[in-house]
């Protein structure tokens, strides 16, 4: 397994801009994992079909500023494990949860 190191960088709103990447990445593979940093990066393991990660390329490239990448050949064969970094320009770095009071 071919293992591939992307990251972009968005100024959109957290909550929409990740609802729209997820369904992006499903069109074409797998969410294996997802790690939260802060309000600041969102790091996504992926798994693709190497027949896809082209194209997964492109349509991620649409929806964040993303670093240069050489498509490669092709081969439908063999899945490619991508480790995505997305950055937040607009986090602060002090990302609050409210959690809510338990009565007891």
């Amino acid at each position: 397994m071919e293992m591939l190191f992307w990251s972009g960088v968005t100024n959109e709103e957290r909550h929409p801009f990740i609802e729209r990447i997820q369904c992006v990445i499903s069109k074409y593979g797998d969410i294996v994992d997802f790690k939260m940093f802060s309000d600041l990066s969102l790091a996504i393991k992926l798994e693709v079909p190497g027949s896809k990660i082209n194209d997964l390329y492109c349509e991620l490239n649409k929806n964040l500023s993303m670093e240069a990448f050489v498509p490669l050949n092709q081969t439908p064969d063999v899945e490619k494990t991508v480790f995505l970094n997305v950055d937040f320009g607009k986090g602060k770095g002090d990302l609050k949860i409210a959690v809510p009071s338990v009565p007891g």
